[in-house]
């Protein structure tokens, strides 16, 4: 998994551009929770183009700002209720911000649970080899993950987040599970 993990962060350099050809015609509901990943970044154009969805974009920036050191890093669970509040606001089409006051935990359970509950894993079975044929919008999101993720376990002796933590932390949004 290690070495997976490290040269998968290493495959994934350089973003592509959203087409709306790539795209549905149709725009999704306002809900970013459980939605396909193209249709939140198609809804959120509303904003300005971005490469990933906006809660993303938003909770690693805290995470990046305020967290890199925190022991525990998304080891610990954040407040439940704030963050079914953070959820309920995105998914109600709210840019909601994190202040000095908002726990680095519940952000970063807020990122896992997006990541969790999108309907497509972020990999297919053959992602190794065929990553330019991922959708636009899956690549973009895997590689801003794992950017964010390799400036996670850059801080490793403070956060105790290795790479193998992440992979066990995150390694459910990156394959497709058998039921």
């Amino acid at each position: 998994t290690n070495l997976f993990f490290k040269s998968f962060c290493q495959v994934i350099s350089k973003p592509r551009k959203l087409r709306l050809e790539d795209l549905s015609k149709s725009l999704s509901p306002p809900g970013v929770f459980g939605q396909r990943l193209e249709e939140t970044v198609l809804y959120e154009r509303r904003y300005g183009v971005r490469l990933v969805p906006l809660v993303v974009e938003q909770c690693v920036t805290f995470i990046l700002e305020r967290g890199l050191h925190e022991v525990g890093l998304f080891r610990q669970p954040g407040r439940t209720s704030l963050v079914k509040e953070l959820q309920e606001a995105f998914d109600s089409g709210e840019r909601p911000s994190f202040d000095s006051g908002t726990d680095v935990h519940t952000v970063a359970s807020l990122l896992k649970l997006y990541l969790r509950q999108l309907p497509e894993p972020l990999e297919t079975p053959t992602l190794r080899n065929l990553l330019h044929e991922l959708p636009v919008a899956n690549f973009n999101l895997l590689d801003f993950i794992c950017q964010f993720l390799n400036e996670v376990q850059r801080y490793s002796s403070s956060n105790k987040m290795t790479v193998q933590n992440l992979a066990t932390v995150f390694g459910f949004c990156f394959q497709s599970v058998s039921v």
